[in-house]
């Protein structure tokens, strides 16, 4: 007997149904600003019963909401936080794109930007600084975050039961001799990393390289991504740090104005 996930004969897919329902119920708000049960029976080819199940289900998660005196359902606030998640994470690597050029130009190293995958950090996008001897981009490139400075300066953003469902156990996983291994360590490492205002990482992640990072907020202050430099180990001591720290920040805060206005442009334009 094939799997869900197996091609029927005709080439089309086995789909959990259910499944197939919802998003094609969210995909059509795309073109209709309300639904009522009916018309999303319509919509979907089944009886009204079944959508009014599938509405008041997704309704309990946040993902439609019902206007009480029209009865009739439109996008809910968990729909609404994804699409703005994904089109953050699309502008703050359109907008940072130039600050990385300008940062790496400026300290001679590269710069990365990073944005967070639960416990891991996802680099985006990478500039090579012009030096003979540098690191090499960081682009696609996935760590733990507790190992980076740019992740080390993303988890700073969360509260500690939030740190607590990412790290559930008091041992941490080590890439190097250097890594931080307990979540002890790691929680009074991140109290630093607020009060200074960046992050750092000396060979945690990798024998040779080191970094240097600043967070960037969107217009909710929340943490989304972060401005890292990094570079060969043996270049980087106490002093270079701070110059570097300086620098990352002052780009970092660079883009989240450019952030801020790109995404305020669409409300300031309808008069919201």
């Amino acid at each position: 007997m094939p799997s869900s996930g197996s091609p029927r004969a005709g080439g089309r897919p086995y789909l959990v149904t259910s499944v197939d329902h919802a998003l094609r119920l969210l995909a059509a708000f795309q073109d209709h600003p309300s639904l009522a049960v009916r018309e999303t029976a319509e919509l979907l080819g089944v009886a009204p019963s079944t959508a009014h199940r599938l509405l008041t289900t997704m309704q309990a998660s946040g993902f439609v909401v019902q206007d009480p005196t029209t009865r009739r359902y439109g996008a809910g606030p968990a729909l609404v936080a994804v699409a703005l998640a994904t089109l953050q994470r699309i502008d703050v690597g359109r907008v940072a794109r130039p600050h990385l050029t300008a940062l790496a130009a400026e300290t001679r190293e590269t710069v990365s930007l990073a944005v967070p995958e639960g416990a891991t950090v996802r680099f985006i996008d990478s500039v090579e600084g012009p030096d003979v001897v540098r690191v090499r981009s960081r682009t696609g490139l996935a760590v733990p975050a507790h190992t980076s400075a740019a992740g080390k300066a993303l988890l700073a953003g969360l509260g500690r039961d939030e740190l607590f469902r990412l790290y559930p156990t008091a041992r941490l996983q080590r890439r190097t001799p250097r890594s931080i291994g307990s979540r002890a360590l790691l929680l009074k490492e991140l109290e630093d990393v607020r009060k200074l205002g960046y992050a750092t990482s000396l060979e945690e992640g990798m024998p040779g390289l080191a970094s240097v990072a600043a967070g960037i907020r969107d217009l909710r202050g929340r943490l989304i991504a972060a401005l890292a430099v990094v570079v060969p180990a043996e270049r980087l001591d106490a002093s270079r740090t701070e110059r570097l720290a300086l620098a990352a920040r002052g780009r970092a805060k660079r883009i989240e104005a450019e952030l801020g206005s790109a995404l305020d442009a669409p409300r300031r334009a309808e008069g919201t």
